[in-house]
């Protein structure tokens, strides 16, 4: 029950840090490059990195792996574990499982993020 609560403590936090990046950078129309997103993705996957790497060289506790990978850089990034993910399956060699998880997060995430739009819309047919 501990780690699921430092989870949720992380998981707060982490959202709060994303939205705090958003009003470090400047914020342009709908159709601006995305820079504050940008920021969190590649911050994240760095950190989610480095803290593979602690957790694979037994510097700290399993738990600080769940607590702060899937809590606070969970929250954090939308990125962060689809690397992870992705360099799981390279460091095992799986790479035609690496190439379809990254066609089918990308254009599936897209083609599903322009139904849900559609849905939300009233426009889906």
């Amino acid at each position: 029950m501990r780690i699921v609560l430092g989870i949720a403590v992380a998981g707060f936090l982490g959202a709060i840090a994303r939205y705090q990046i958003g009003y470090l950078l400047p914020q342009g129309s709908d159709a601006s490059f995305p820079w504050a997103t940008l920021l969190v993705n590649l911050l994240g996957s760095i950190l989610l990195g480095y803290l593979f790497g602690l957790l694979s060289r037994k510097r700290m506790p399993a738990w600080w792996g769940e607590v702060a990978g899937t809590g606070f850089l969970g929250a954090f990034t939308t990125f962060s574990a689809f690397n992870g993910q992705l360099w799981l399956l390279y460091e095992h060699r799986a790479f035609l499982y690496a190439g379809a998880y990254v066609l089918l997060s990308a254009i599936g995430g897209w083609m599903l993020a322009a139904a849900g739009l559609n849905w939300g819309r009233g426009t889906a047919e």
